[in-house]
């Protein structure tokens, strides 16, 4: 049996392959090749690149850096005896979403099997990963929120909260109803709660719900499960969808302060119409962000037991842009008419016959562009306007999961695994969310980074005359460089760490 022998030469130690031989009867050490150098008790081995063969090719950039965001909150413990498989699902889904067939075979072509302690990568195993989730996802979720404030040091200024529709398109998931959406499709669907950080849009917590439940009997679970973490006091956040006037008092008892959009319905319609018929749209009451401009007028107001004030606001640019858009909605019917085609129902109310209702259309007008805003605290009016509508937050937080990590794309029909599935595409938007919050100096988003260091392969490759196997990463460009810096930072030093053997 062939080993490496160190050899002295002066101030240097050689590395040669030799084996023990039999001689005359006696034992001597033959040489087989050289195999490189040792330099400060490293070994330096020989060969070239140049004329080395490729062996394989595989994708390390971007799981290294998800890799390196989940050890520093220690997720894989978190996450119990499959924490390892879960993570493997949440890379997979953050870089290559596909079904875990395709999976499988992706693992094959990627440092998944380096980065993490995977033994049997199999479909079997990989959807036992998902079905422990079953049951414990509060729990971990409580886990991992709590390691992140530490770690993080996250703000808990506030919560935004929101609901989602996911849909199905099969008859056999006990979680799949038929439910109201916002557009207007009538597919079965289940609903995905989510509550994220005011200041950082990192999710704090989701649930799953039954397609047919309304989006505001979701919050007062979300209220108990807020109340369990003994967070300090803070504000939630919530759009008009889910607010009732039940939410709103569960909250405030609950010890919570309450920041929401309110639906426009008879009582504020009244209010309403007397601010717009006011001097609203002037300098005093203008409020400028960031995309938008608004023109608000605050007041005390009442909800049963809750003292509060009520904000107007009104958006003069997106008025302009609904009437505008109904317009030509409008324009389009009467020209489907006129051709003997159907229209959208929702256009009927606008027309009589082949003429335009203009009283519907002027009525239809009346609140385009308002909003309503309620906040049990005295907030200044601009302070308001901007802490609702950064509410964007948990909506993009949505648009990333559906379209980047593909939550919608459900491939299960066991009510455990549509969870499991959702649980997953969690993890993977949590990471992404922490990798964004880490590269916020550089000014750089979670889905540019993944691409920036798509093209950051690890190289495995032979070389044809020492036989020596090499692994080689490719070049760094500047920019990979900068956010493998931000990423390995730690107490004032960057150090890439060695991948676990």
């Amino acid at each position: 049996m062939s080993f490496v022998r160190k050899i002295k030469k002066g101030n240097k130690v050689y590395l040669a392959e030799v084996e023990n031989v039999r001689i005359n009867g006696k034992t001597i050490q033959k040489h087989i090749r050289y195999v490189g150098k040792e330099v400060n008790n490293q070994p330096i081995l020989t060969g070239s690149v140049a004329t080395a063969t490729v062996e394989r090719v595989t994708i390390y950039g971007p799981l290294l850096i998800l890799d390196e965001i989940a050890r520093q909150i220690d997720l894989s413990r978190l996450l119990g005896e499959y924490g390892d498989y879960l993570l493997s699902l949440a890379y997979a889904h953050c870089v290559a979403p596909d079904s875990l067939t395709g999976i499988v075979e992706w693992y094959q072509k990627s440092e998944i099997g380096s980065l993490l302690s995977i033994s049997d990568v199999s479909y079997a195993k990989l959807l036992e990963a998902i079905d422990s989730v079953e049951g414990q996802s509060e729990n971990i979720q409580s886990r991992v929120f709590e390691r992140l404030q530490k770690v993080l040091k996250l703000s808990t200024r506030g919560y935004f909260y929101d609901i989602t529709d996911v849909y199905f398109y099969g008859l056999c998931c006990p979680l799949a109803k038929l439910g109201h959406n916002a557009e207007g499709r009538k597919e079965r669907q289940v609903q995905v709660g989510l509550a994220v950080t005011q200041g950082e849009g990192i999710p704090v917590l989701h649930k799953v719900y039954e397609g047919n439940i309304f989006d505001a009997r979701t919050l007062p679970d979300i209220l108990l499960n807020l109340r369990q973490k003994k967070l300090p006091k803070v504000s939630l956040v919530w759009d008009r969808g889910v607010s009732s006037r039940v939410n709103i008092g569960e909250a405030k008892g609950m010890g919570f302060e309450v920041l929401c959009g309110l639906p426009l319905k008879a009582g504020l319609k009244t209010v309403a119409d007397r601010v717009l018929g006011e001097d609203l749209v002037s300098l005093k009451n203008r409020v400028r962000l960031s995309n938008a401009t608004f023109y608000v007028r605050k007041m005390k107001y009442k909800i049963e037991e809750t003292e509060g004030y009520l904000a107007i606001c009104l958006n003069e640019k997106e008025r302009q842009a609904i009437r505008e858009r109904r317009y030509d909605e409008i324009d389009e019917a009467l020209k489907q008419i006129q051709e003997k085609k159907a229209i959208k129902e929702g256009l009927k109310k606008y027309l009589v016959g082949e003429k335009v209702n203009y009283e519907t259309v002027r009525e239809a007008e009346r609140y385009d562009g308002v909003s309503v805003i309620f906040s049990s605290r005295n907030l200044p009016a601009a302070e308001m306007v901007k802490a609702y509508f950064e509410k964007d937050k948990v909506e993009k937080s949505f648009r990333c999961l559906k379209g980047l990590i593909e939550m919608d794309k459900v491939r299960f029909w066991l009510a455990q695994r549509v969870r499991g599935h959702i649980f997953v595409c969690y993890l993977a938007y949590l990471l992404l969310s922490v990798l964004e919050y880490k590269l916020r100096r550089l000014g750089v988003k979670a889905p540019e980074a993944l691409e920036t260091l798509e093209s950051l392969y690890r190289v495995y490759i032979t070389d044809p005359k020492s036989k020596n196997q090499f692994i080689k990463t490719v070049v760094l460009n500047k920019k990979q460089e900068d956010i493998l810096k931000r990423i390995f930072h730690r107490n004032g030093c960057c150090s890439l760490r060695q991948n676990r053997s």
